[in-house]
């Protein structure tokens, strides 16, 4: 009488196991998601000036004449230290590749980028245009913002620190460093 249940229960199980494997989810191969990240900007030889905005406000920092440093030229006589303009160009240059959510976006409102909080123009040596990144919203998960790159229709979600090193340097600027701004 035992062997009954058992055989029962694995014809049950041999029937089920099919309709499992149809109806569970495919999972997508790594290569059909390495199609919907892309290489954000191309600047192996380095960055020579970057300009943010956002507002009213601006600043624009360079390569020093030695081009071992970065400096603050605009607004004059205001100080950011040199280790937060080193990581801004470090993020830029690091940044090897960067989730598309949108390839061909008509409805920017949607991101943010209507009415970009800040954009970044940033100058390369061998760059023949400064390349300028809007930024907008935050993504629903609040990890990421969307951005998109000027005369690139791709709409992009690149990481919380660009956003969090642009606005220390606006505070760096205003004079609230180190305050509860």
């Amino acid at each position: 009488m035992r062997a009954r249940p058992a055989i029962f229960y694995t014809i049950v199980f041999f029937i089920l196991l099919p309709i499992y494997f149809w109806i569970q989810p495919s999972i997508r191969p790594a290569t059909a998601l390495e199609q919907r990240e892309e290489s954000l900007l191309n600047l192996s030889g380095g960055i020579d000036a970057i300009a943010v905005s956002s507002g009213s406000e601006s600043l624009r920092f360079q390569k020093t004449k030695d081009g071992k440093l970065y400096e603050l030229v605009v607004p004059p006589g205001k100080f950011v230290p040199h280790d937060l303009m080193d990581a801004m160009v470090a993020l830029l240059t690091s940044a090897k590749s960067v989730e598309v959510v949108s390839e061909d976006s008509n409805d920017l409102a949607q991101f943010g980028l209507d009415h970009p909080k800040s954009v970044l123009t940033i100058e390369a040596p061998g760059k023949p245009q400064p390349i300028k990144i809007a930024f907008g919203n935050e993504n629903p998960t609040h990890t990421a913002i969307y951005a998109q790159i000027e005369g690139i229709p791709k709409v992009f979600l690149l990481g919380q620190n660009i956003e969090y090193y642009q606005s220390l340097m606006f505070q760096w600027i205003e004079g609230k460093q180190g305050k509860n701004a």
